[in-house]
């Protein structure tokens, strides 16, 4: 087996990309806004800087969309937090002071 097949057979499960500036100016998903310094991990996005928003167009959207919004990387941590919080709720679990703040902050940024 050649070098180049050893490289190849190691890394078959890497799945990383990094983006250091995206602007989207009415792209293919009718998105406006930029992403700055974006790792996608595994099919998840992370960025240092991120907003992404959709327009009123009069027919499906009546209102200013934001579709994608990250900061520090700490978009899809918090949103993997707020989905644990939500299902332990449903199983039953009560929440914590905190973690009722937790739930009700998540549900204005992620609705």
């Amino acid at each position: 087996m050649g070098l180049l097949q050893k490289i190849n057979w190691k890394t078959r499960r890497w799945n990383l990309k990094f983006n250091l500036l995206d602007l989207y100016l009415h792209d293919g998903d009718q998105c406006w806004g930029f992403s700055f310094c974006e790792v996608i991990k595994d099919y998840r996005t992370y960025s240092l800087l991120s907003f992404e928003f959709r327009l009123p167009n009069g027919a499906d959207r009546k209102v200013f969309q934001v579709t994608n919004w990250d900061f520090l990387y700490l978009s899809t941590p918090l949103l993997d937090k707020i989905s644990d919080l939500n299902e332990d709720i449903m199983w039953g679990y009560g929440p914590t002071r905190w973690e009722r703040f937790l739930i009700k902050i998540g549900d204005k940024l992620y609705k």
